[in-house]
């Protein structure tokens, strides 16, 4: 990695993070809101901490100890004003440690520059990904606007809190507590390190960033206690907003979807737009040598998250992606719901998508039931192999934004099991974790919570995946609401 290339990204972040600071106010606060508004609040407090959850109904699991790690944004507003977008809140992490039939809870805010600049002064500095506010502080580079609000990947007695353009920070795993941001060597200081780490059969851990603007990828790959063994710039990758990515036994594999930065805008999100005429461009380069590239084009679609990938008999690389024809989430519902109002988005399907050794690719819905189809997961165990089942979020409601249910597809028979946690109840990302003693792929249990905005309460959940339609073998609840997050993480005791 040569300072021209680090150079030149971080100024085109920069470029991007200062354009935030332009003349926009953010959205005043309003008075009526309805019932399902308080997953887009902020939490009771700064810092919370429950020593032991209420138990609603069941038992824990005696194998299912450990920590459930969570991260998603929390402060939306200050001084009476909030932030247009809800991916611009700044991130607050949460864990819940599970053991000898208890479940307690800590919630602390990631205490980046931004938050601790932000504190200080009182109101909103610097906008983000969606939000200009009318400010005058200095923007110094991707982590002047670094909420740290995406996801988690715990490291060693470490746990790292992602966002998408800017470096991880580190926390205390025990406590919370914010230890700083993540610094390979100066060459990489204020990199992009994306949300979604994916780690192979070795245990190493793979990442990108990236720049849209120089149409660029930054590869990493870390030691699974996390030290850099390599990076590497890929360019002439199209502008189209990623998130995710997903491997093989031996490739890594990132979509461009046809949401593509194609103008100068007043911030990140005002840069895209939606091309329906422009394939997904795919670009899989090689574990050993990534160098080694192959390209294809998918018909136009957009894409947040991907599900396991493999190379079946023929050579031919499968992947699992929720797919949709549209930018609607990014673009009009989380601005949408940030003021308190439903939006009608499209559907988000889960589909497959076949890469052919002779060149070509395809994609083709699993499924339409049960839509809308997101947050993907699946036996790691399993991982860069044809694993038989996948477990999403399904079942969007009319009357509040997000999903009601948790999906287990059956990849071989097309079977869909579901559990419905009903009507005033709001779902986050389900994690698969798999049994010690596990015999079979689906040997193990699904974890998450939930949001009642009619009790006004948090809720984790324990479910078997195997028999997943059953519902919550065990529920433990808040005496709280948490602000609705995204991403989680489990390291087992």
């Amino acid at each position: 990695m040569t300072h021209y290339n680090r150079r030149n990204i971080l100024k085109a972040f920069g470029a991007l993070t200062a354009a935030s600071a332009l003349p926009m106010p953010v959205m005043a606060k309003t008075a009526s809101k309805p019932d399902w508004f308080i997953g887009w609040q902020n939490p009771a407090k700064h810092r919370l901490e429950t020593a032991s959850l209420r138990k609603v109904s069941g038992n824990l699991p005696a194998e299912l100890s450990g920590t459930f790690y969570r991260n998603g944004p929390a402060i939306h507003e200050r001084a009476g004003k909030r932030m247009h977008h809800w991916f611009d809140g700044e991130g607050m992490m949460q864990s819940f440690k599970l053991g000898d039939g208890q479940v307690s809870h800590l919630g602390r805010m990631i205490e980046t520059d931004l938050y601790k600049q932000n504190e200080a002064a009182g109101e909103f500095t610097v906008g983000g990904f969606g939000t200009h506010i009318d400010a005058g502080y200095p923007m110094r580079g991707p982590d002047s606007a670094n909420a740290a609000n995406t996801s988690v990947l715990p490291i060693g007695d470490e746990v790292w809190a992602l966002w998408e353009g800017g470096s991880a920070y580190r926390l205390k795993a025990d406590s919370l507590e914010t230890i700083g941001s993540k610094v390979w060597t100066e060459g990489l200081r204020g990199m992009p390190f994306s949300a979604h780490p994916r780690i192979d059969k070795k245990g190493n851990i793979w990442n990108f960033g990236q720049s849209v603007q120089m149409q660029a990828l930054v590869i990493y790959k870390l030691s699974p206690s996390g030290e850099l063994l390599a990076s590497k710039l890929i360019k002439d990758v199209p502008g189209g907003m990623i998130h995710d990515f997903c491997i093989t036994d031996r490739k890594l594999i990132f979509v461009a979807p046809s949401f593509r930065a194609v103008k100068h805008g007043k911030f990140y999100l005002d840069m895209f737009e939606y091309q329906k005429d422009a394939p997904q461009r795919v670009v899989v380069l090689d574990m050993d040598d990534l160098d080694d590239r192959q390209d294809y084009d998918l018909p136009p679609g957009f894409q947040f998250h991907f599900g396991n990938a493999y190379a079946d008999k023929s050579g031919d690389i499968r992947f699992t992606l929720c797919l949709t024809d549209k930018d609607d989430i990014v673009s009009r519902g989380a601005k949408a719901w940030m003021r308190g109002e439903l939006d009608e988005s499209g559907k988000t399907v889960l589909h497959e998508a076949v890469l052919k050794t002779n060149g070509s690719a395809s994609i083709a819905p699993v499924t339409d039931k049960a839509a809308t189809h997101e947050f993907p997961q699946f036996n790691k165990a399993y991982g860069g192999r044809s694993a038989q089942y996948l477990y999403t979020l399904g079942n969007s409601s009319k009357n509040h934004p997000g999903e009601t249910a948790v999906l287990r597809h059956d990849l071989k028979s097309g079977d869909l099991q579901s559990y419905d946690y009903g009507a005033t109840v709001m779902v986050e990302e389900h994690l698969f974790i798999g049994a010690e003693t596990a015999r079979n792929e689906d040997d193990g249990w699904l974890i998450g919570t939930t949001l009642d905005y009619k009790t006004k309460k948090t809720r984790l959940n324990v479910l078997r995946a195997d028999r997943l339609s059953d519902g919550p073998i065990a529920v433990f609840e808040l005496p709280y609401a948490l602000p609705l997050g995204f991403h989680g993480a489990w390291k087992g005791a």
